[in-house]
């Protein structure tokens, strides 16, 4: 994992999936630093599971602006599974072309 802090927006550039382990390791970031928004770069996730959902739903609720680069596809259909598409209405999500 990567990560810078420019202003009040903090950078992250994950090595892997978006799951416990990673997650864990960025709500410690999150805790530590005062931010307004995360962008998170998952160009090389291949995996989001629930605790990184619960994770990106927490942090919003904080009222913390998520933006999400090159999710992995399924990312959208477990939003949908889960219903909570209205819930991350105010997710944004970035797509470039993935290596």
């Amino acid at each position: 994992m990567e990560y810078h802090k420019t202003d009040q927006t903090l950078f992250v550039k994950l090595k892997s999936d978006l799951t416990y382990p990673s997650v864990k390791k960025l709500e410690t970031l999150v805790n530590v630093e005062d931010i307004e928004s995360l962008v998170i770069d998952l160009t090389e996730a291949k995996i989001v599971d629930s605790e990184g959902i619960r994770f990106i739903y927490t942090v919003m609720k904080e009222g913390v602006q998520i933006t999400l680069v090159n999710p992995p596809y399924i990312f959208d259909k477990i939003v949908d599974i889960l219903k909570l598409k209205s819930y991350m209405k105010d997710l944004k999500i970035v797509r470039e072309e993935r290596r």
